[in-house]
Parts: C-alpha cells; structure tokens; sequence
C-alpha cells in the first residue's frame, strides 16, 4: 500500500546515572572516590534508504525507543552508551515536529537525528578537585527526547506530470517509462502517484504521474492538497491537456491556478504544455486547440507539443523536449553552488534563564539550567549546594532575591521543586 503520510511516537534513550562510591579494599579502607559516569542514551536517526518506497511500515508501528544508557559502576567505570535507533524512510521524507520541520531528508543516505538522547550523568569521581577531595554526590542522567512527529513523503522526481482527470498521464508513463499504472477510460483511475525511469541516449529521467487535478485541488478538494504535495520536489512539469477536452483553454487555467494556490506557489516551475490523445482529432481541430492553449500560456503556438500516446505520434518530440528541460533545469541548481547561496543558522540561545513568580513558589526558566537541575539528585545535600554554585554563578541568585525569595521559599526548576 502507498502511505505518503504516517504519525509516529519517537522517544530517545535516557542518559544513566552517574555513580557515588568511594574505594575500599583491604589495604586501603577509605580510598578516594570512584564512581564511574553515566553513559548517553541513544538517538533516534532517521536516515533515507532507497530501500523504502513509502511510509508504510510507520502506518501500523506507531512507537519507536532508543536504548537507555547504563548507570555508572565502581572503579571509575563508564556506564555503556545507548544504541542508537534508525528509522529507514523513503527519500523526500520530511519530518515535522508541529509545524516545524526538523529534518528535511531528500536523497538516498541523508539522515539526521530526531530525537536527542539524553546525556549520561557525572559520577562522583568526575568532582575532585584540591577543594573537594570527597565529593559525596553525583548526577542524574537527563531524560531522552519524546515527540510525536509527522513523516510526509515527497516523491523525488525529474518529471511530474500533472492534468485534469483522464488527461492521459499514466498511459504516457506506461509509454515512456517501464512503469505499469493502472489505466482506465474514466477519471480517477490513479489513486497514488507513481514512479517510472525514460532512458535517454547517456542519461535516466525519472517521471512521477500525479493522481488527476479537480478545481479547489490546492485547498484539499478531492485530496488535491495531498497530490500536490508530490510535485513540490520535481524539477520540470509536463502539463498534458487531453484535446477532446470541449474547453481546452480553461483546462490549462484551472491546472495552473491549483498550482499557484498551493502552499509553496508551483506555478513558476519550468515547465512543458502538451495537447494528449491527437488521433482523435482531425487536423484542422487540433491546430485550433493549439491556438487556444497557446493563447491563455501566453506562449508561440510551436512550444505548444501535441501528441498521441496510442500511435506514438509527436512522441520523439515530446521526449526531446523533457530531456532538454530537465538538462537545462539540472544545469541551473548546479551553478547555485553553496557559496553562492546564504546559510542562515538560527541557535536558541542556551544560557538564557527568566526568573517568575507563581503564587509563592519562584519560577526558574531556561535551557541551561533547566538541564542542570533534571541532572541533579536532590537527595545528596552536595548536589544540591552544588546546583546553588550555578545559579550563583550566573547572576539566578540576584534575581531570586531582588524578587523577594528568601531562606525556605520553593524554587521551581523544570520539573524540580526544592528549598532555597
């Protein structure tokens, strides 16, 4: 089944906790300390494998886990990191946490990680220091990345043909390419879109038939919005026209307004017009729907193509002119090399922190520290003078006591609560 579309639950190993243990063996009783650290839990890796066709697999399994970090353990022994887990997609998957795209996965190999495993915790062997030669505390490990992320499929494609219903689009595909849709003499025959290769003299074109077009495609009539979809990746349209059509004029219009309505304007996209099924017009007629297509392109009626799928007539000429658009098209995203265009590289900024008030207790925001208390074990009287050190370091303290906190108030870190 073609699934273009899958909701899924991802969630990244926890990161172990760190170890507190102190040496003792027969000749030395009271050694140092000794606890090994936590080890990092696993991520979880989407990577496109051209093994994937579609998100099927992703349709049925819903909940994917990374592996948890182990806890560290005596003689200053490291905790095992967590495996990673990889999530083989389809490439031109895009995956969406809300409505923010964070990994955008278009050829085969691409990956990227989609959820953070968490970070092992230090033991206490990692706090020595010639002030602290038995520090009596050690750190959690952080909780590992939760998300429900969106996957949606964007077929990769050279050529997207797109048309009005029944315009002829799978049985040029069968013609031209190796691929076998199904092809009906009524509308709606195509359901998903599908792939085949034209083989040209010294190169391979890959073609995409994108299921029929309705009028209101762009604003999800008839499922027009997930159709569209697919031709956001391609680099040459094939707009076909079926010739018999009463009102050719109008088809090419309605076609092209779905285009330019769609959430990313596809209308600008280099494209070839072409008049389908000319066997079953005489001469005379066919040259006046070249006219009329020609006129509302706004193109010279000799760039309108025009030919028959059943008779292989105009078919060489149609096939030239792809492999000349998709070369000519090939050849523009060549020369926008990388130092040609800007990378923009937006960061949070991590070492942020606000400080607000909820009632009584005091409200303590921020990336940074927020991190630093999940890794802190409020048990150990340490750990926690230890958390007190940062937050004076980095000016929290002031502000907790410019607010008013004094000795006892409830400072609220993340999901921690303690006492000042």
């Amino acid at each position: 089944m073609f699934v273009d579309i899958a909701t899924i639950n991802v969630s990244a190993g926890n990161g172990g906790n760190g170890r507190m243990s102190f040496r003792s063996s027969r000749g030395n009783p009271k050694g140092g300390p000794d606890g090994g650290d936590g080890g990092n839990g696993g991520s979880i890796i989407a990577r496109a494998d051209h093994n994937s066709a579609t998100l099927s697999k992703y349709r049925t399994s819903k909940m994917w886990r990374a592996e948890e970090g182990q806890h560290g353990g005596k003689n200053r022994r490291h905790g095992r990191n967590g495996e990673n887990f990889v999530l083989p997609v389809a490439p031109g998957t895009v995956v969406r946490d809300g409505d923010r795209i964070i990994a955008d996965l278009a050829n085969d190999g691409d990956e990227a990680i989609i959820a953070q495993g968490g970070k092992g915790g230090f033991g206490n062997a990692h706090f020595v220091s010639s002030t602290r030669q038995s520090p009596r505390m050690a750190e959690l490990g952080e909780k590992g990345e939760e998300k429900e992320l969106l996957l949606e499929l964007k077929l990769v494609a050279d050529v997207g043909l797109v048309g009005l219903p029944n315009a002829g689009k799978s049985t040029l595909l069968s013609v031209l390419s190796n691929a076998r849709p199904q092809i009906a003499d009524y509308p709606f025959t195509t359901l998903v879109p599908n792939l085949g290769i034209m083989e040209g003299t010294d190169t391979a074109v890959v073609i995409a038939d994108i299921p029929g077009l309705i009028e209101g495609a762009a604003q999800g009539k008839g499922l027009g919005d997930e159709f569209l979809r697919h031709v956001e990746r391609t680099r040459v349209l094939l707009h076909l026209i079926d010739c018999t059509n009463d009102d050719v004029a109008k088809a090419y219009n309605v076609i092209q307004g779905e285009l330019s309505n769609y959430q990313v304007d596809l209308s600008g996209r280099p494209q070839l017009v072409a008049l389908t099924k000319i066997e079953l017009l005489d001469k005379k007629d066919l040259k006046q729907k070249i006219a009329a297509v020609a006129k509302a392109a706004k193109l010279k009626q000799k760039d309108i193509l025009a030919f028959s799928a059943q008779t292989h007539d105009g078919l060489d000429a149609l096939q030239g002119a792809l492999l000349q658009r998709v070369a000519e098209a090939n050849a523009v995203i060549k020369e926008a090399t990388v130092e040609d265009m800007p990378v923009i590289t937006l960061r949070d900024n991590d070492d942020f922190w606000e400080v607000s008030l909820d009632g009584d207790d005091y409200i303590v925001t921020g990336p940074t520290i927020e991190k630093f208390a999940e890794r802190t074990n409020f048990e150990q009287f340490q750990g926690v003078a230890r958390l007190r050190d940062i937050m004076t370091k980095r000016g929290i303290a002031h502000e907790l006591e410019r607010q008013g906190a004094r000795h006892g108030s409830t400072i609220r870190i993340g999901g921690s609560t303690f006492k000042w």
